[in-house]
């Protein structure tokens, strides 16, 4: 008797541990409903300050969000212009270095955010002891999150990969295309259309295998999206959104035709918080812009700063779809490398004022601003040439098209202090800012492998 009853106490002492730990993490533990993470490639800071002085406006909301702000800092900040990044108030500097690899290239820097480790040059999600890495993205299906892609990149470049397929050193985007069919991913949005469907007079890089992946996602309970429109009318309420816009990656915002078939970024974030929003297990959602880093990658100095304009429009499309208490997170994963404005430009130099007796500045509206001077790159196209090899490939990218001086200077290399085909990511920190609850974590410096606990956490 004695013995049942001690058995009797232990059983419902057990059965009141397991009910008081699952009502603490169904309805105490507060998990975030909406988790959204920007990648925007090799936005270096000098370039984000470069769009901010250029693209920036008066602050038109109320008070941060943040009442941990001080006076000091929310009137410092009214007093400039911002991006609406700026309302971003936690602010991490990550490492992204490790040993032996001083300088990891966009997919090992991608797949330390998306899965949580290091992996070498050439490979993405995919570590050396033959191992696929899972992601973030699988990570949150199985806490029965329902999951995002939106790219105005190709979905088969480095970074959207790492969060649903594997690069074993040699790029396999058709490999790549297929497991995105059958990843589960809820909402996918983006470029790269070309690796999903068959070869054909127009579509010279179409799958090998003859395959219509586009057409089996159909059949997987997809809705297909091709246009602008199309995405624009389509129904967001439980929606499964399988949308290709361009046969590899998008056209630059500033050189898109006036009825053009690409959606802009922050529409594409809107349709997909619109239809993940409906999810009650909540979701995660990954935003990737690419085309930043592709135009400085080419020493393309305004179309760098019209894409970033355009990010940021996304951004606070982002929270306002969302929410204010939403986690949402941007990080350039990687830097490029504008060092700033090249001192050298005398003639875009501002003129010198003319002062009164008091020696106070006398306004003048008929002396024009001078327009700021384009950045100075580290290294890419728009360096001095010292071999023959340098300036013919120059010269053949001027003949081809590629580079130009006819369109107001948007597709010319602007200067760099060292020729390269193309700007390669540097081994500086990158950056992340985020807000709404659960972002106090991000602050201060870590490591960019750390994303992934920080951010897993909240599922």
């Amino acid at each position: 008797m004695k013995w049942r009853i001690i058995l009797t106490v232990l059983f419902v002492l057990t059965l009141f541990a397991g009910f008081a730990y699952l009502y603490v993490n169904n309805y105490v533990r507060k998990n975030q409903h909406a988790v959204i993470l920007f990648i925007v490639d090799g936005l270096d800071l000098n370039t984000l300050n470069l769009a901010r002085q250029q693209l920036g406006r008066s602050p038109l909301h109320g008070d941060p969000d943040d009442p941990a702000i001080g006076d000091a800092r929310r009137r410092s900040s009214y007093r400039s212009e911002v991006l609406d990044l700026d309302s971003f108030w936690n602010l991490a500097s990550l490492s992204i270095q490790q040993p032996g690899q001083a300088v990891p290239d966009e997919g090992a820097d991608a797949t330390a955010i998306a899965c949580g480790q290091r992996v070498d040059n050439g490979f993405v999600a995919f570590n050396n002891r033959n191992d696929a890495l899972r992601s973030l993205i699988y990570a949150a299906q199985g806490a029965q999150r329902a999951t995002g892609l939106v790219t105005n990149s190709s979905f088969v470049q480095p970074t959207p990969v790492a969060f649903y397929s594997t690069i074993k050193g040699k790029p396999d985007p058709y490999g790549n295309a297929n497991d995105l069919l059958y990843s589960r991913i809820d909402i996918v949005l983006g470029g790269g259309e070309q690796y999903f469907t068959p070869p054909s007079v127009a579509n010279e890089w179409g799958r090998p295998d003859g395959r219509n992946l586009v057409d089996e996602a159909r059949k997987n309970g997809y809705t297909i999206v091709r246009t602008r429109d199309e995405l624009n009318k389509v129904s967001t309420w439980g929606a499964h959104l399988f949308g290709l816009f361009a046969p590899d990656q998008f056209y630059f915002s500033s050189l898109q035709p006036v009825n053009r078939r690409q959606p802009s970024l922050a529409e594409m974030t809107r349709v997909a918080i619109s239809s993940l929003n409906y999810k009650i297990k909540g979701y995660f959602l990954v935003v990737e812009d690419g085309l930043v880093a592709r135009a400085a990658s080419q020493n393309f100095g305004k179309l760098a700063v019209n894409e970033v304009a355009e990010l940021d429009e996304a951004i606070q499309t982002a929270v306002d779809y969302a929410g204010p208490d939403a986690l949402v997170m941007v990080t350039n994963s990687y830097n490029l490398g504008s060092v700033g404005p090249l001192a050298a430009y005398g003639d875009l130099a501002a003129p010198t004022p003319t002062v009164d007796g008091s020696g106070l500045p006398v306004k003048s509206p008929n002396i024009p601003m001078a327009p700021s001077p384009p950045p100075v790159w580290l290294a890419g196209p728009g360096g001095p040439t010292v071999t023959r090899a340098q300036a013919t490939w120059l010269k053949d990218r001027y003949a081809s098209g590629a580079f130009s001086l006819d369109a107001p200077g948007l597709l010319q290399p602007e200067p760099a202090l060292r020729f390269q085909t193309e700007a390669l990511p540097l081994a500086g920190p990158a950056w992340m800012a985020s807000r709404g609850e659960g972002s106090a974590q991000l602050r201060g410096f870590i490591n960019n492998t750390d994303v992934f606990d920080i951010i897993a956490e909240q599922f």
